[in-house]
Formats: structure tokens, C-alpha cells, sequence
């Protein structure tokens, strides 16, 4: 299994996002190969700031907040109080934004690894995770 940040999500939905093409391949290899794939349920939020923040359009980011939650490919996965500690503790020791140390722990709670496109996540994540770019996916 996979987690997802939002980064990468971004880069499936939007064309004109860097790692677009690498993203795509990833997902279309994880669908095919029947991997499953998770986020937290924060990531409904950035895609919709990102969106609306971006493209200056509160209905589009809307809709693919609304798009996610849906997502029979995607499994949104609630922020309990016990994996808001876990990131906490792991923003705390390696230097990670708050939002990007969810994603961490939540790989980490499932002993997966974590798909991103942040550097500062696949640098600093590394040393609590597997981190991986789309385009390192084997």
C-alpha cells in the first residue's frame, strides 16, 4: 500500500503541474497492479486551498474536494487523535511541516512507504519511512 500526499494528487489532476506525467504513470501502475493507495482525510483541504489558492476558483476546488472523498482508488483515512501525536512527534525531531508529518505517520502506522513530490518530505520523511518520487516507483 501507498500513501499519497497531496503533492502528488495535484500533479494527477492538474496538466500543467511538474511530475504530472511521473504521478500519472505511478497511479495508472498502482490501479493496474490492484495496489492499494491511502491519504489522510487533510488532504481534502489541500486540494482545496491549492486549487482555489491557484486557479483562483472556489467551485473547481469544490468539486475535487468533493471528487476525492468519492474516490473508490483513494482510501481517506481520519486523523485520530493517536496519529495527530505520531506526527507530532516526528514533526518535532525531523523538522517536518505539520500537514506533511501526518502523511509520515501515517505511513509509518501502516509500515508503508510514502509517495511524494516535496523534497523537504522525501528528505526528512526518509528518516522515519520509505519515501519515493512517482518516478522511482518500481
Amino acid at each position: 500500500m501507498a500513501v499519497v500526499d497531496a503533492s502528488v494528487y495535484m500533479a494527477l489532476i492538474n496538466a500543467d503541474e511538474d511530475g504530472h506525467a511521473a504521478s500519472w504513470r505511478w497511479y495508472v501502475q498502482a490501479v493496474r497492479s490492484g495496489e492499494r493507495i491511502c491519504a489522510p482525510a487533510i488532504i481534502l483541504g489541500e486540494v482545496a486551498a491549492a486549487l482555489s489558492r491557484g486557479m483562483n476558483d472556489q467551485d473547481l476546488a469544490k468539486r475535487a474536494a468533493r471528487r476525492l472523498e468519492r474516490s473508490r482508488t483513494i482510501e481517506l483515512v481520519a486523523v485520530t487523535i493517536a496519529l495527530g501525536a505520531s506526527a507530532a512527534t516526528i514533526a518535532a525531531e525531523y523538522r517536518i511541516r505539520g500537514c506533511d508529518a501526518v502523511y509520515v505517520a501515517l505511513a509509518q502506522s501502516r509500515g508503508e512507504y510514502l509517495v511524494t513530490l516535496d523534497r523537504q518530505q522525501l528528505a526528512r520523511g526518509a528518516a522515519a519511512v520509505e519515501t519515493r518520487r512517482p518516478a522511482d516507483n518500481p
